[in-house]
């Protein structure tokens, strides 16, 4: 599945967690499996789990199992977000091909 998220952009979770469905957030970096996050207030934590995308949002927050709180940031697996933001590339191959038959 093509998400055509984006460092930077802006997305909507769609899935996941009812409590967050419906909220914006900013699309932050891809993070692989084991990668490591550092965020802004020096918090670190690391993605166990599969591919995700970090998000950021004043109104996220999570509690890790040390009990430590991450405030404005979590990690979101990439089929609960979609893009809000861009420009639309759904019709990005025809115009390819009409300006090289051109």
């Amino acid at each position: 599945m093509v998400s055509n998220l984006r460092e930077g952009g802006l997305a909507i979770i769609i899935g996941g967690n009812p409590e967050t469905i419906g909220l914006v957030v900013t699309t932050v970096r891809p993070v692989s499996p084991g990668g490591v996050i550092l965020t802004p207030s020096g918090k670190r934590f690391s993605n166990g789990g599969s591919f995700r995308w970090l998000i950021h949002s004043e109104q996220l927050f999570v509690k890790l199992s040390d009990g430590t709180m991450i405030d404005d940031y979590c990690l979101c697996f990439e089929q609960h977000l979609m893009p809000i933001d861009g420009e639309d590339f759904s019709h990005e191959d025809e115009r390819k091909k009409e300006l090289t038959d051109a």
